[in-house]
């Protein structure tokens, strides 16, 4: 699986939330950049709901389980096949079948 994806997550929510999801994130995607901050300047929200930065993008959930589910279906993509009219789709060879 390509590391083209990153994760943030701050201290202070994982030590409140989120711990549960950044152990199973890491074991299950070993190849994905996900790091721990100190700080990650979202002031107010580490005490409110888990949440990590995906590509410096906020993903929140209720509870641990949601944020879990939420980024785990972000991931999908890097594992399934690219789509049509993506850059790094190639199109199929054609199947030459003999005529008899």
């Amino acid at each position: 699986m390509p590391a083209s994806y990153n994760i943030v997550f701050c201290q202070k929510n994982l030590d409140l939330y989120s711990q549960s999801v950044y152990d199973l994130l890491k074991q299950q995607y070993p190849d994905v950049d996900i790091q721990v901050k100190d700080c990650v300047d979202k002031c107010g929200m580490c005490t409110d709901v888990p949440f990590a930065l995906r590509d410096n993008a906020l993903v929140g959930g209720r509870d641990a389980r949601g944020l879990y589910r939420k980024l785990e279906r972000g991931m999908q993509f890097l594992s399934r096949p690219p789509l049509p009219g993506t850059c790094s789709y190639k199109e199929p060879e054609p199947q030459l079948t003999s005529v008899k």
